[in-house]
């Protein structure tokens, strides 16, 4: 009679470091004298919430995200056993899984990755770091105040070609992962385990299987590190006791030396994060667990999770153009807000003639109403040595950028501006060029002629309409991840109106409110449904910034 081999079905995440960590569970399954000649093994790859959902998982509150539709495929018969990084497994997991063994762990520390090879203490202020980690962000804000962090998701691959893209300056991964893809890295970017204390379960792989699957439970039993289980069992018992999760800002790291586990904890306290340190004989392991987490809701009170709030970032979708939204964020907090560029116009810059060209050179004054008539006319006024008259903040500091020092600016109001033209030129000889876009909202040389002042147009570019979203704006929208959208000109406000029928959006806007740099704008952005309305007390960045900051603190 021929022997039967059966095969053991192990379900997994598809990610290369998801995978590389199942194999080495089978390694050490087919290490087993009882396993041979009797069971074969077929990994089964699956998808799960945290790799199909891209929405953010900070705050989220979502347990299970990378388990549990692995865990259900193992309740349903699919799979016989599932592969996790024990990190991942929520405290609290289903009355019919256990978990049957721990491999040996790895280093549970977290390494920082730069594209200049900076050690956290080296790296200079306002960097920006990408991690998903709501404890790395609590611990780096924490000990670093002065750096920025920007959410960032993806595998460990994925990570790091971010990061080579220059979407980031720096990011923070567990060292586990580094080691077990066989990534270089040098010892002086890993991070002190003291002020950054691993997520409980760090570096350790686990095995879960249906509780009462007693066959398959006996044999996985045989690949389970003791020490690994002592160490992880401390810290997930502590989770549990503490209502914290993987998405928690939370960290817990018990080591075993010699007969003692050493135990450390970090949570969010009143004024910064919280350390808690204690010990306990090795075979009291999740006795040290509870009794932690009974001293902190002692400290810190019984649900002192829940009672943390965390400061809220507010999100901002920017309609202005990519160059003007990131010089409006150089002026502001950005650990406060999240913002998404959305342009509305498309700039598309029109040739001179030379006759125009040299009008602009010889003229006794030019006026500018936008930064964007300056940026694309600099070329033609090097050293331009008269007086040059502008709209706004970022109108004069765009000419002073490009070495136009002449100035004098009105506070964002084209009538101020008027005003002051007509009472600086005396001379109404004097030749005045007006570098425009092809369509202004106002006409100012036939405002200015009236007053006896001539004004030569010369249209320098024309701002056409988008006519789509990218699918990401969209998702934000229909998905209630914005809090406001901002609108800087008519035109712009005019153009989102009609992509929001286009893409038929109109429900989605009662839930985001809107600010406006002027009435007039807010009258436009008015024929759609938002929750809200404000706007700048002066139609300019100043005033924008100051009331986008009341609205953080008052939120």
């Amino acid at each position: 009679m021929l022997n039967t081999i059966t095969q053991l079905k192990i379900g997994t995440r598809s990610s290369k470091l998801a995978l590389k960590q199942t194999k080495l569970v089978v390694k050490e399954l087919e290490n087993l004298p009882q396993i041979k000649k009797k069971f074969s093994f077929k990994i089964i790859k699956v998808k799960t919430k945290g790799d199909i959902d891209k929405s953010k998982i900070l705050n989220s509150g979502y347990k299970g995200f990378f388990t549990k539709k692995i865990d259900d495929l193992l309740l349903k018969k699919k799979i016989d056993l599932a592969v996790h990084s024990a990190k991942d497994i929520p405290s609290k997991i289903g009355n019919n899984i256990s978990i049957a063994a721990f491999l040996k762990r790895e280093d549970p520390r977290d390494i920082l990755l730069s594209k200049k090879n900076y050690t956290f203490d080296t790296l200079p202020q306002n960097l920006t770091i990408g991690t998903s980690s709501i404890r790395r962000k609590t611990q780096i804000h924490n000990i670093r105040p002065d750096l920025k962090i920007e959410y960032m998701r993806g595998n460990v691959e994925t990570r790091i070609r971010k990061l080579k893209t220059n979407k980031y300056d720096a990011i923070i991964l567990a060292l586990a992962g580094l080691k077990r893809l066989g990534l270089s890295y040098k010892n002086k970017n890993v991070l002190n385990i003291t002020k950054f204390i691993p997520a409980g379960g760090q570096g350790a792989i686990a095995v879960t299987v249906r509780k009462k699957d007693s066959v398959i439970n006996k044999l996985i039993k045989n690949i389970n590190n003791n020490k690994t289980e002592i160490e992880v069992k401390t810290e997930r018992k502590f989770l549990e006791k503490i209502n914290a999760d993987c998405d928690s800002p939370v960290g817990a790291y018990a080591k075993i030396i010699n007969n003692y586990v050493f135990f450390s904890v970090t949570v969010p306290g009143k004024n910064g994060m919280f350390v808690y340190k204690s010990r306990e004989k090795f075979n009291k392991s999740e006795i040290l667990g509870i009794r932690v987490a009974h001293i902190l809701k002692k400290k810190l009170g019984k649900n002192f999770l829940k009672k943390i709030k965390f400061p809220k970032k507010l999100t901002f979708l920017l309609t202005r153009s990519i160059k003007q939204s990131n010089e409006l964020k150089k002026n502001i907090n950005l650990k406060n807000f999240n913002f998404f560029n959305c342009p509305m116009l498309k700039i598309k810059p029109i040739k001179l003639s030379k006759s125009q060209i040299k009008e602009i050179k010889v003229a006794d004054a030019i006026i500018f109403s936008s930064a964007n008539a300056v940026n694309i006319s600099r070329n033609y006024l090097n050293s331009f040595p008269n007086k040059v008259f502008c709209v706004g903040d970022d109108t004069k500091a765009a000419c002073l950028k490009n070495n136009i020092k002449n100035v004098s600016s009105s506070d964002g109001n084209v009538n101020v501006l008027i005003n002051l033209i007509t009472k600086k030129i005396k001379d109404r000889s004097k030749k005045l060029v007006y570098i425009s876009a092809k369509q202004t909202a106002v006409n100012l040389p036939l405002i200015l002629k009236s007053k006896k002042i001539y004004v030569k147009k010369i249209v320098i570019y024309e701002s056409k309409k988008i006519k789509t979203i990218q699918k990401p704006i969209l998702d934000l929208i229909r998905l209630n991840k914005l809090n406001f959208v901002t609108f800087f000109s008519k035109k712009t406000a005019i153009t989102f109106n009609q992509l929001i029928l286009k893409y038929k959006l109109q429900r989605y806007l009662m839930n985001i409110e809107c600010i406006s740099l002027s009435n007039s704008i807010e009258q436009i952005a008015k024929k759609n449904n938002f929750k809200k309305y404000y706007v700048s007390s002066n139609p300019n960045r100043k005033s924008f910034l100051k009331l986008i900051n009341f609205l953080h603190k008052t939120i």
